[in-house]
C-alpha cells in the first residue's frame, strides 16, 4: 500500500453563485449602452448601468450603478443610488445614496441613508408604515393651535417603531 502512488481525481473548485434577490427571483441588468424610454416594471431586482427615461416600478430592489443615469420616478421596496437620478423616489422600506450617488428629486420612504459625500437636492418625507396617518394628524393639530403671545412653538414628532 503505497500512499504516494494512488491517483486522486481533481475537481476544480468553482466560486459559489451570487445569492438571488430576497424574493428568490433573479436580477435584471440594464447595461451601460442601453437606453430605455418609457415604463419599466419588474417583480425582481434590477441593476441599472444604462439610461432610463420615464417611470420605474419594481417590487424588489433597484440599484442605479455608478454608470447609471435615470430621468424617471422610481417606486420600489429599496432603492440604492450609485449613479445619477433625476426624479422622485418612493421606497417601501429604504432609500440609500452612496458617496458617488446623485439625486435631484424628492424621497418618500421610512428609512433614508445619505452617505457623507452623496449629493441630494430635494425634500424628504419619512414615516413609519403604521404611524403615517397619526403623524399627519399630530402635525395638523399643532398647526391649528398657534402659540400664545406670538411665541414660537416647537413641535417634535417621535417616529415609533
Amino acid at each position: 500500500m503505497s500512499v504516494f502512488n494512488q491517483k486522486k481525481s481533481f475537481e476544480p473548485t468553482l466560486p459559489a453563485p451570487a445569492a438571488p434577490a430576497a424574493t428568490g427571483g433573479q436580477s435584471s441588468l440594464i447595461g451601460n449602452t442601453l437606453l430605455i424610454k418609457g415604463e419599466v416594471f419588474s417583480d425582481d431586482e434590477i441593476l441599472i448601468d444604462g439610461k432610463i427615461q420615464g417611470k420605474i416600478n419594481v417590487k424588489n430592489r433597484v440599484v442605479i450603478g455608478k454608470n447609471g443615469n435615470v430621468e424617471a420616478d422610481i417606486e420600489a421596496r429599496e432603492v440604492i443610488i450609485k449613479g445619477k437620478v433625476t426624479g422622485n423616489i418612493k421606497g417601501g422600506q429604504r432609500v440609500e445614496i452612496v458617496p458617488a450617488g446623485i439625486l435631484h428629486g424628492n424621497i418618500n420612504a421610512p428609512r433614508v441613508v445619505i452617505a457623507d459625500s452623496g449629493v441630494f437636492e430635494g425634500n424628504i418625507e419619512m414615516h413609519g408604515r403604521e404611524d403615517k396617518g397619526k403623524a399627519r394628524e399630530e402635525s395638523h393639530a399643532a398647526a391649528s393651535h398657534p402659540a400664545p403671545d406670538g411665541e414660537h412653538q416647537n413641535l417634535y414628532l417621535k417616529n415609533k417603531k
